[in-house]
């Protein structure tokens, strides 16, 4: 899912994709089960290989082609790396975490928004061909909204519809005026809608109600600030509302903390 949104971000902008296969287990893991039970290991490993390689097949097919595209992806590549490499991109694009281990794990996704100080897109499990139309920015004046507007401006600029969401809130009390200004000055029109999610909801009532009035907007990108106090029993650590959206959004997500 990542690979094919990489490759149509760079067609939309002419850029260029470092390409990254990074597992979540590495070949001779080995856990106590594994241990007492040889043959578990030996399948463990043969889904390793062969993930690398369908990894290196969808490189050649989706991302090769792109000029200066690179493909890294050794036993070496660990969570700290991928992040080290991901400080040096414009735009880190990444898999929706899963309980399966063929997906991102919630950790890696929480790593890439909170260390790599790039913006991060979530790349749905079906991302859609073609340039970015509708854009949903959910707006609430906070340093983390302003990062994320501030990473999809290019989007923004090419979009054909442009919804600065401000829910449960005068979109005079979160600044909405001044970021409209500020959309302006880059030729953006943006249009202000305010939306009665109601405060009683749980976070992650919040973040499906926001979902569902992406999906209302017909958005085929949400733009949101990411939020969290780092509680290890929330998922990702990060705020109710965000992690739901990560968990479920069926469109590209951009998110700045």
């Amino acid at each position: 899912m990542s690979f094919r949104l990489a490759a149509r971000v760079a067609a939309l902008f002419d850029g260029a994709v470092d390409a990254v296969h990074f597992a979540e287990h590495q070949l001779h893991d080995a856990d106590i089960a594994v241990q007492s039970m040889p043959h578990l290991k030996i399948l463990s490993d043969d889904r390793l290989k062969a993930r690398a390689e369908e990894s290196q097949r969808r490189f050649r097919e989706l991302i090769a082609p792109i000029k200066g595209a690179t493909f890294t992806g050794d036993e070496a590549m660990t969570r700290d790396e991928l992040v080290h490499l991901g400080r040096f991109a414009n735009l880190v694009i990444i898999g929706r975490p899963g309980a399966d281990d063929e997906n991102i794990a919630p950790e890696t996704v929480k790593a890439a928004i909170y260390d790599c100080a790039r913006p991060v897109v979530i790349a749905p499990p079906d991302p859609q061909r073609g340039p970015v139309t509708s854009v949903v920015v959910a707006w609430n004046g906070s340093a983390q909204a302003a990062r994320a507007v501030g990473a999809a401006l290019p989007f923004l600029k090419r979009a054909g519809k442009v919804t600065v969401m401000v829910a449960d809130a005068d979109p005079d009390e979160v600044a909405a005026p001044l970021l409209m200004r500020r959309l302006g000055r880059h030729g953006i029109t943006a249009t202000v809608d305010t939306a009665k999610f109601g405060v009683v909801l749980t976070g992650r009532g919040r973040g499906r109600a926001l979902l569902g009035y992406a999906k209302d907007k017909g958005a085929d990108l949400l733009v949101m600030g990411a939020y969290g106090h780092g509680e290890l029993s929330n998922f990702l650590g990060l705020g109710g509302a965000t992690a739901k959206v990560i968990a479920s959004c069926p469109v590209p997500l951009l998110l700045a903390h």
